[in-house]
């Protein structure tokens, strides 16, 4: 029984190499590469087809050699995967209608955070001396990972006299806290959130005006600009999240920067 176990096992497996050798010898051409990432279950997709000499779909066992740079030139992942018929299935798109494709599935973990979020895919297939293709590209649009922003403020809370056209001060705001919040969604943006309180000056006509300057962490400015606070007595407190930064580099740490509006 044993030996009849043990040759039987050899022939499955002399077939099954068979088979793979076959399909491997019937690969002609490589099609139909793509890269998308999936929101909900927040890993990426890369997908391929293989033809035969007749352009008919065929799976095979294939080494794909993967690596991803984004447009800042940052090679944010590299890797290896050894395929089989299982990564196999049929896809649909509005595109192209069903395909018979190759998928590999990319943890977002696996993929290094980098100052853009657009980039190329580059995938070579192979497989021992048996077939290799040229590497070829796609594109990564809008979806690659980016790294957090830092922002800091001078020493809180902030006093600002708020002056008329003589000098005279007219009322005081007092900034208390800075929050932030970075979007990172296809083009990288910065909301940022001013809080305080008017502690001194009447509900006037007009606005308190408070100016303020963004630096980078090489101490270039890279945004000014002023908040306008209206209808405000003293003890009021404000919350404003008005300034809104689109200029942003990923990675960065910024400075924020208040001071007393110029006339």
């Amino acid at each position: 029984m044993k030996k009849t176990h043990l040759v039987l096992s050899l022939l499955v497996t002399i077939m099954l190499c068979g088979c793979s050798t076959a399909q491997l010898d019937r690969v002609e051409t490589l099609r139909g590469w793509s890269f998308q990432f999936n929101e909900g279950t927040n890993d990426y997709s890369l997908f391929f087809g293989l033809l035969s000499q007749n352009e008919e779909s065929i799976s095979a066992n294939v080494d794909v050699d993967i690596r991803i740079v984004n447009e800042a030139d940052e090679e944010v992942y590299n890797g290896t995967t050894s395929i089989s018929e299982k990564n196999f299935g049929y896809y649909t798109s509005k595109a192209l209608g069903e395909e018979y494709l190759a998928e590999i599935r990319i943890p977002a973990s696996n993929i290094a955070p980098g100052i853009s979020s657009s980039g190329k895919v580059y995938l070579t297939v192979y497989k021992d001396n048996s077939i290799r293709f040229d590497e070829v590209s796609c594109e990564a649009l809008y979806c690659l990972p980016i790294k957090d922003i830092q922002l800091s403020c001078d020493s809180l809370p902030v006093e600002l006299n708020m002056k008329d056209y003589f000098g005279n001060t007219e009322s005081t705001i007092q900034i208390n806290d800075v929050t932030y919040n970075f979007d990172k969604d296809y083009l990288p943006q910065l909301e940022i959130t001013i809080s305080g309180e008017k502690t001194y000056g009447t509900n006037g006509a007009g606005y308190d005006i408070i100016s303020y300057k963004l630096y980078d962490s090489d101490d270039y400015m890279v945004d000014s600009g002023n908040v306008y606070l209206s209808s405000l007595s003293a003890g009021d407190k404000f919350k404003d999240s008005s300034i809104m930064i689109y200029d942003i580099t990923p990675g960065m740490t910024y400075i924020i920067k208040f001071m007393e509006y110029d006339w």
